[in-house]
């Protein structure tokens, strides 16, 4: 009871039902931010050959192992999202990143065996990243009004960038392949004991949330009833033929095309996840301003975002043509990841 006469003495400071860090919705955010973490720390930590060298041989180019990653990511993409219309996103998010856990113990135990082995198990890895990546989605248009969305979406993607981070970084260390292994088993821990905390905090819908409060419920729910109604009777079909769709297909080969010709230096890539993680979060919350304090729509912000982009990695590109040195890396990074923008609305 003190204590309570002690904060009712500062009648500005806020009560903590009333801050967002503790809503629903953040920690929903949080969740998703920290199992894309530990989920990307994995994936970029397989992705180095340089610990796995001594049992196949002298790697100079990862790209088989590396390709087999990115087929199995394009191609679930299509799949995934069509089972999230049918399936609780929520529910089969937390279960691909639990399989993702097992499936790196399974990399750091037969990955060595025969390189056969590494590219089979970083084709299902490819496949699991892009079903989270779906499932992360449309997990958001049950809890969340899309005027709020780009916020606590960019914020949970963006583990995915800390992640990378991570897993460069780890992976540098990682002089042998005991060590290598260890630290493979180890991220594999953390998601096992992300997934029992997620199956215990996530639920599908606000409504069926146990301990949701009566004031966020009502601010999101009757929204978010509203936006569903009418994309109800939208099919997978429509949208794949539509032509935004099409639009952002050939957008983004053409942009990983050319970043196919970029390489750099560990350090300079650790300064390039860096610049993605801030650069990602700030996106997010900046379309969801823009959205709320001024008269634009949100289609209005994606055209604005995804063109501005556009313009942008233009200039980079070309940049790049005449200035090939090291001393340029903060501004070409810059602009390489200011295309992590689109990605957040």
């Amino acid at each position: 009871m003190e204590s309570v006469k002690f904060l009712e003495c500062f009648g500005r400071v806020p009560k903590l039902d009333r801050l967002t860090i503790i809503n629903k919705r953040f920690t929903l955010s949080f969740l998703m931010f920290i199992g894309f973490t530990i989920m990307s720390s994995g994936v970029m930590l397989t992705h180095s050959n340089r610990c796995l060298s001594s049992s196949h041989g002298e790697l100079d180019d990862p790209f088989v192992h590396l390709s087999s990653f990115f087929i199995g990511y394009i191609t679930i993409q299509v799949p995934a999202a069509c089972i999230s219309l049918k399936f609780p996103p929520i529910i089969w998010f937390g279960r691909t990143i639990f399989v993702h856990a097992i499936l790196l113990f399974a990399v750091a135990l037969f990955g060595s065996l025969g390189y056969v082995f590494l590219v089979v198990l970083k084709f299902l890895e490819g496949a699991l990243a892009g079903i989270v990546f779906i499932e992360c989605n449309a997990a958001w248009k049950n809890w969340t009004p899309a005027a709020e969305r780009s916020t606590l979406l960019s914020f949970a993607l963006a583990g995915g960038y800390l992640g990378d981070l991570f897993g460069i970084i780890l992976s540098k260390f990682c002089s042998s392949l005991p060590l290598w292994m260890f630290v493979c088993c180890m991220i594999g821990s953390f998601g096992v004991i992300w997934w029992l905390v997620w199956e215990r905090t996530a639920y599908e819908t606000p409504n069926k949330h146990p301990t949701i409060s009566n004031e966020e419920y009502n601010q999101i729910h009757p929204i978010i009833q509203d936006e569903i109604r009418p994309t109800e009777s939208v099919s997978c079909k429509q949208i794949i033929l539509s032509t935004p769709f099409l639009v952002l297909v050939v957008l983004n080969i053409v942009r990983s095309w050319n970043a196919r010709f970029l390489s750099y230096h560990i350090k300079d890539a650790i300064i390039m996840c860096f610049i993605r993680f801030t650069s990602f979060i700030l996106s997010g919350y900046l379309a969801d301003v823009l959205v709320r304090k001024t008269s634009l729509t949100i289609t209005n912000v994606r055209k604005l975002f995804i063109i501005g982009v556009t313009l942008f990695e233009a200039v980079y590109f070309f940049t790049l043509m005449y200035h090939r040195k090291k001393g340029k890396l903060v501004i070409h990074s810059f602009f390489f990841n200011a295309n992590i923008i689109s990605y957040g609305i």
